[in-house]
């Protein structure tokens, strides 16, 4: 019973302002675990939100996010997410600067703007990562595709988003709780010098909160990985 008021505390305590796609209470934590193809937990995400605030007429949040990899050696990374909402769209950025920065031993209470943009130009990013969630979309209602490139361990990785749209609502269930979602899939490629990697990847976000759920697929309908938040805990 404890921990059942617990996790219900949590929620609401997450979902504090129910409009945006993600969560604005300082301190939540949000727990993922990542699986492979046939099952198999590969990682563990931690969440954690912070910087939240309201400049310009948005609502803005930071997930910063530490990944562990099962069973490997200097398993730890690190990487960024930015939300803000204007009271229509959610729009959610991956700092993908901010990895790169961690590991390169740097303090990150300094990483700050210019740190960022002397690494965009280091590792020559271009293009738009970021993704948009509209208030009330219909199913069946198109996504703009979007692409991106940059350099990853001396490597020119190329990401093209294509074929997105919203697939309606749909509630989901996990150790987490139970969600209201916005279904969403698209299919996304993957260039890393001469290798393409195609998946259809499914996903699902909840109000207040964000990411519940993803799935990915390959192109022979083959499950290739899977996403479930497990755990949401407010500090």
């Amino acid at each position: 019973m404890k921990r059942l008021m617990f996790l219900v505390a949590a929620i609401l305590g997450c979902h504090s302002m129910q409009a945006q796609y993600f969560c604005t209470t300082e301190g939540t934590e949000l727990h993922y675990v990542n699986y492979d193809e046939i099952g198999q937990s590969t990682s563990n995400e931690t969440m954690t939100v912070s910087k939240v605030a309201k400049a310009d007429g948005k609502v803005q949040a930071s997930y910063y996010d530490k990944i562990v990899t099962t069973k490997a050696k200097n398993n730890t990374s690190y990487t960024l997410f930015n939300w803000s909402y204007d009271g229509t769209n959610t729009v959610c950025s991956e700092d993908l600067m901010y990895g790169p920065y961690i590991d390169s031993d740097s303090d990150p209470e300094k990483y700050n703007e210019a740190a960022r943009l002397g690494l965009l130009e280091k590792l020559k990013f271009k293009g738009d990562n970021s993704f948009t969630i509209k208030d009330e979309a219909k199913g069946g209602e198109s996504i703009p595709d979007r692409s991106y490139q940059v350099v990853r361990n001396m490597l020119k990785n190329e990401v093209n988003i294509s074929g997105a749209a919203y697939m309606g609502n749909e509630t989901i269930s996990t150790t987490a709780g139970k969600f209201d979602c916005v279904k969403i899939s698209y299919l996304q490629r993957t260039k890393i010098v001469l290798k393409t990697t195609t998946l259809r990847v499914t996903e699902w976000y909840a109000e207040g909160v964000g990411l519940v759920k993803s799935e990915a697929y390959d192109t022979k309908g083959k499950l290739d990985s899977k996403t479930l938040l497990v755990k949401i805990v407010n500090k």
